[in-house]
């Protein structure tokens, strides 16, 4: 394997809401996969939404929500970036949910968005959050401690330059990895993924890959050490589970939108119960 070092520092980030959840590249890729997957209906609709924002392609316009928090109309979509669970946490529960929202109650908001409203706008709004969000929830430090903030505090050198665990997951695996020097890879990784497995990642809800995020984030913060160097083995033992994540995301995003985008009004919520805030 070819490793990509990176010519300038990844800089330590101070605030979670600052930070680009997957890097752009990975947004990107995730979401041209997932459209890639989906039905014929399913990417026509996408489609027909797209026009409202011309010249957008679907995986562009899935790194928009990253930009779009930083803007008034959009800032209360900080805190559904992320969930925070507290140090000693096992497992994600609907209570850990802020009062102003985390990934869990945005996807189910946004998620009723598409299936009831007739604003093609707010639609098309709710398209890019949702798909932003379901990537972000399968980057295990989107599922994180507040104290650290997601990782953006925590100390590392990552291939000899100084950052922090959350970029190193974020963008730093990617580039290490190649994947911003080629679009096409993660549906090359795809190809190579067995039918059954895919099938295997089609079921669940949000709140059962938030905890499988948690189980890798309670991995990571097990083997820290403060200012650790994580190095070429780093990139060997992480760079599978991180390209795991994004092919999962991917997967499940397009059965996700399969079912919003084709189920009948009266069908059951294809977001279940178990999604819903308390």
């Amino acid at each position: 394997m070819r490793f990509i070092f990176l010519c300038s520092a990844l800089l330590a980030v101070a605030y979670s809401s600052q930070t680009f959840a997957f890097g752009r590249t990975g947004h990107q890729q995730i979401c041209q996969l997932a459209y890639q997957q989906a039905t014929a209906q399913t990417r026509q609709q996408i489609d027909m939404l797209l026009q409202f924002k011309p010249g957008e392609t679907f995986a562009k316009g899935c790194v928009w929500p990253d930009e779009a928090r930083n803007e008034p109309a959009f800032s209360y979509s900080k805190p559904h970036h992320f969930i925070n669970v507290k140090r000693d946490a096992r497992k994600v529960e609907h209570k850990d949910c802020a009062s102003a929202g985390c990934l869990l109650s945005a996807i189910r908001h946004h998620s009723a968005v598409l299936k009831t409203t007739e604003n093609s706008l707010q639609k098309l709004q709710s398209l890019l959050f949702l798909s932003h969000f379901v990537a972000d929830l399968h980057q295990p430090l989107h599922v994180s401690y507040a104290d650290d903030l997601g990782g953006n505090k925590t100390a590392v050198y990552f291939l000899k330059q100084p950052g922090n665990l959350h970029g190193v997951w974020d963008s730093g695996l990617l580039r290490a990895l190649g994947y911003e020097e080629n679009e096409h890879l993660l549906q090359q990784k795809f190809a190579d993924v067995a039918t059954r497995k895919i099938r295997s990642w089609q079921h669940g809800d949000a709140l059962f890959w938030a905890n499988e995020s948690l189980t890798q984030t309670r991995k990571v913060y097990q083997a820290y050490r403060p200012g650790m160097l994580l190095d070429e083995q780093a990139v060997l033992r992480d760079g599978p589970v991180v390209e795991t994540r994004m092919l999962q995301a991917a997967v499940r995003l397009a059965w996700l939108l399969d079912k919003l985008f084709t189920a009948p009004a009266a069908a059951a919520d294809p977001v279940k119960a178990s999604m819903q805030s308390k």
